[in-house]
């Protein structure tokens, strides 16, 4: 069989390397000029070390693990504790966490219809004793899950803190996520047809058969497509230049696509002469520290201490408050909320800052966001967008993974894996 797998990242490259492996003719359709989509690995020249732009933190266990580990990858996971910037020092969020948990459980048994995350605060836990739990909360879900509170659903935050919780993506890969890619992408040489900058416009379908258009008078035909773009482009209502069109239409995915949501996500990371934060008293074991209040009010501690790199992170209403800003105007909201997140000025930091590396997801036009989020009744909705059509169109991506591991690269490469399945076994 001949089939057009669209989207180049985790998803369409585990789905291609599961046709292949069967013996199809596969053409790979990527509109970015790389592969790994949303997985976005760089090698900058001088700095001697990989820095992911994207996707970064995995699980100890699962798919994406084996295959990143059967590569032989340097896999390290998280050592060190969370604290929080504070007039005096700096504070510990365990007691934090495990406020917030309480909170998630208590809304969970709570009668009734699903509702947002807001919602569900205001009705069951707006006691004053309370006021730090849900403080924690709602920055909990807006950095890591990158989502709007008055959108996010309660039932989803509960299964997923059951099933992928923040602690449970705790390793990294030191060669940098992008070695998956790497691997897959080795997997298909001289295998399959691999067309970088390569936008498919619209998908006309047919049982059977299938015609994707990549502009004018360019046209590919197929027997089958597995479609991967993130949710976003997937037919939207709006005006998107990478939007990817059905005819005909299919409604009822679209109706699903409205229940979830894209976060918003700026990632930036600083490089500096040295690790000059490894001689501030109280930092010695921490990982992650959160300057609440600041534009990127999430940074994190480098793979090896010995690298003079720290990452900040910018989720929700965060990120889309740095919507527009010039490179000059986040380099020096990047060197303020970090000089606060260390107990600095920022006139003690700025001057040994040598690279700034940053990617605004939710401008990228081939994303619009980092990763999604379920909104309020949007539990079941990953079912409808993973459905065939007509054992002609298949879906897959990380929106189409329910469990809890929508939002991962775990997701994504499972989501690719079981469309390839269902495609070769129609």
């Amino acid at each position: 069989m001949d089939v057009v797998v669209i989207g180049g990242g985790l998803a369409g490259l585990a789905a291609t390397q599961r046709l292949v492996e069967a013996g199809a003719t596969v053409t790979l359709l990527e509109a970015r000029g790389r592969l790994g989509g949303r997985v976005y690995t760089e090698h900058p020249s001088g700095e001697g070390t990989t820095l992911d732009l994207g996707a970064e933190w995995l699980s100890a266990e699962g798919e994406l693990h084996d295959l990143i580990a059967g590569a032989g990858a340097h896999l390290v996971e998280a050592d060190g504790r969370q604290v929080v910037r504070t007039d005096g020092g700096w504070k510990d969020t365990s007691k934090l966490h495990a406020k917030a948990r309480r909170l998630i459980k208590r809304m969970e048994q709570a009668e009734g219809p699903d509702r947002s995350l807001s919602a569900a605060l205001e009705d069951c836990c707006g006691g004053n004793e309370l006021v730090e739990a849900r403080e924690h909360l709602i920055r909990y879900v807006e950095g890591f899950h990158a989502a709007d509170p008055g959108l996010l659903s309660v039932r989803w935050l509960a299964e997923v803190e059951r099933t992928e919780p923040a602690e449970a993506s705790d390793v990294r890969v030191a060669e940098g996520a992008g070695l998956a890619v790497d691997v897959l992408r080795r997997s298909l040489e001289r295998r399959c047809e691999i067309r970088l900058n390569t936008a498919a416009k619209s998908i006309g379908w047919r049982p059977g058969s299938i015609e994707v258009e990549l502009g004018p008078g360019s046209r590919l035909r197929a027997s089958a497509a597995i479609v991967t773009v993130p949710l976003p482009l997937l037919d939207p209502p709006g005006d998107e230049a990478a939007a990817l069109r059905f005819t005909p239409r299919l409604d009822d995915k679209l109706a699903a696509a409205r229940l979830l949501h894209m976060g918003q996500v700026v990632k930036v990371v600083l490089g500096f002469r040295g690790p000059f934060w490894r001689s501030i008293d109280r930092l010695e074991d921490v990982q992650f520290i959160h300057v609440f209040g600041r534009p990127l009010p999430t940074w994190w501690m480098p793979l090896d201490p010995e690298v003079p790199r720290l990452t900040g992170w910018a989720g929700g209403s965060h990120a889309a408050r740095l919507a527009g800003k010039s490179l000059a105007a986040l380099k020096d909201l990047a060197v303020g909320s970090l000089s606060d997140a260390l107990g600095l000025t920022p006139g003690e930091v700025a001057p040994q800052l040598e690279s700034l590396h940053l990617h605004d997801w939710t401008a990228d036009p081939l994303s619009r966001g980092a990763y999604t989020y379920v909104g309020i009744g949007g539990s079941e909705a990953y079912r409808t967008l993973a459905a065939p059509v007509a054992n002609t169109l298949f879906f897959a991506g990380e929106a189409t993974c329910g469990g809890g591991h929508n939002a991962t690269m775990e997701g994504a490469l499972r989501s690719g894996r079981r469309a390839a399945a269902e495609l070769l076994a129609r």
